[in-house]
């Protein structure tokens, strides 16, 4: 299955047009150049398609469809509805390798589906994780805020909570191999007590939320990347979805699966915004090794990741990766062919990957750098 999407008229997002949504996928840009809105209108659509996924499954298996598609809401809830004044256009499209193609169109502020129902071939589940940039919240939220009567810290914080809360269920521990630490999940009269541990000769074991910024922002990542590439039950998550459904339309009996599972195709969407937050360089690129060996090397589960950064550094690194790739290193490593890197300036992109080499194009990422230094040599 091939992704696609169009983008007009979004906030700051003027023109974008990607044809092919890449399964590593990057964006960097300047504060404000709408990286963020970019990877969430992207996050929103593939998770409106898993949503019909389910809907055509069930429609095909005899069931009169319990939900509907209430798009002013997702709008609303993903704050995407604050760019809706300069009625915006948004085309999302799949394609597979037998010809058909399914469009999700919101244009004239309507959802529309150029198909009603996915064929039975064509049925994918997945699972849509959004790690945001309120990810730091976490270790104070884990300890209070479900004693916080009306506390709410806005969808995506809920949901990479919500995520971290899951994978927190099946792992206890996990390296930090970025920061030399590891991070430890244990019993308490409370339930869980989240604690850091030190590797090094300095022994010390402290509470989660009382390590270093760089820690609390990157924990949630490698726990959850770990978590759904290689504990992660898509047999839970499909039969809670789809029996939710069938108890809700009292449609239990009438129900005859088109489809076992096991014969519909599977992926996990990982979208985290700016992985390298309160993190040294160096740790920057040592997060993004973890962050490649858990989607893409150690995992089990089919994973895509698509990420939204300032970092030059993390850019520049995946040069290193994708050179490793091509030597066929036994290490973090990536194939330039399935990499897609886009520098988001003036409401649209500039594809970095290089086309006469296998690498990306990271010269318009060091102008800073060299300004600075041109300043520098005119004062002598």
């Amino acid at each position: 299955m091939k992704e696609s999407i169009i983008i007009k008229n979004l906030g700051p997002l003027k023109d974008i047009h990607i044809e092919e949504i890449k399964p590593f996928t990057v964006f960097i840009g300047e504060s404000g150049s709408g990286k963020s809105t970019l990877m969430k209108v992207i996050s929103l659509f593939r998770w409106i398609y898993k949503m019909q996924n389910i809907r055509s499954y069930l429609k095909t298996s005899k069931v009169n469809s319990p939900f509907r598609f209430r798009m002013d809401s997702y709008l609303k809830q993903t704050g995407i509805d604050e760019f809706m004044k300069s009625n915006p256009e948004i085309i999302y499209t799949t394609t597979f390798d037998n010809g058909m193609t399914y469009e999700i169109k919101f244009q004239n502020h309507k959802l529309s589906f150029s198909k009603n129902i996915i064929n039975a071939s064509d049925l994918h589940f997945n699972k849509i994780s959004f790690i945001s940039e309120t990810r730091n919240i976490i270790p104070l939220w884990a300890n209070r805020g479900a004693s916080l009567t009306g506390g709410y810290l806005g969808f995506y914080f809920h949901e990479v909570f919500k995520d971290f809360d899951l994978a927190s269920d099946s792992i206890k521990d996990v390296e930090l191999k970025h920061l030399g630490l590891k991070f430890l999940v244990k019993k308490s009269h409370s339930g869980k007590n989240y604690r850091i541990e030190s590797k090094n000769n300095e022994k010390f074991d402290i509470e989660f939320r009382n390590s270093s910024s760089g820690t609390q922002t990157s924990v949630p990542i490698i726990l959850i990347s770990q978590f759904f590439a290689q504990n992660f039950k898509f047999e839970d998550a499909f039969n809670s979805s789809v029996l939710k459904y069938l108890s809700s339309a009292d449609s239990l009996t009438e129900f005859k699966a088109v489809k076992n599972l096991s014969d519909i195709n599977k992926k996990i969407y990982i979208h985290i915004e700016e992985p390298e937050l309160s993190l040294f360089p160096d740790a920057q690129c040592k997060l993004m090794d973890d962050l490649i060996k858990n989607c893409f090397i150690d995992n089990t589960n089919p994973i895509e990741l698509l990420v939204s950064t300032h970092s030059p550094y993390i850019v520049n690194y995946l040069n290193l990766l994708i050179k490793k790739f091509d030597k066929n290193e036994n290490d973090a490593k990536y194939n330039y062919d399935e990499l897609t890197v886009y520098q988001v300036a003036n409401g649209s992109l500039i594809n970095l990957m290089a086309k006469n080499e296998r690498l990306v194009n990271t010269n318009p990422l060091s102008d800073t750098i060299n300004d600075i230094y041109n300043e520098y040599e005119k004062l002598g």
